[in-house]
């Protein structure tokens, strides 16, 4: 049997979380959630995801922040998770700003079932060991 891919779903608004979560698990994955920033590493160094969605916007630590932190533990292991950042922001420069911290990809919420799936797998297909 195949294990499932996982994903850490990192979102400071449990609403997005649980509504994440459930869509996610309905696709077959298996999912991890945080609510701040440094629950995100937390999870990140314990969980090992396949793939992270990130809010921007959340306490203690903001995703941009998050993401730069991780890519530079990647550096030291090798290894690169890809990272979708979905967040409410949708300027030009949050854009610019996700990608410079090592975002893979940037989606604005909300955001539709069939857009998730498409960029996760899009993502995933993407994704290093």
């Amino acid at each position: 049997m195949a294990t499932r891919r996982k994903i850490l779903v990192a979102d400071d608004d449990p609403s997005i979380r649980e509504i994440l979560a459930i869509q996610l698990t309905r696709l077959g994955y298996e999912v991890h959630v945080a609510a701040d920033g440094p629950e995100t590493l937390e999870a990140y160094k314990d969980e090992k995801p396949d793939l992270i969605i990130l809010d921007v916007m959340m306490p203690r630590l903001d995703g941009l922040r998050v993401c730069r932190k991780i890519r530079a533990l990647e550096k030291k292991s090798g290894g690169r998770v890809p990272v979708l950042f979905l967040t409410a922001r949708d300027t030009r420069h949050d854009k610019t700003s996700a990608a410079l911290s090592g975002g893979d990809d940037f989606v604005a919420k909300p955001v539709s079932l069939q857009e998730l799936r498409e960029r996760v797998e899009l993502a995933l297909g993407k994704a290093r060991p």
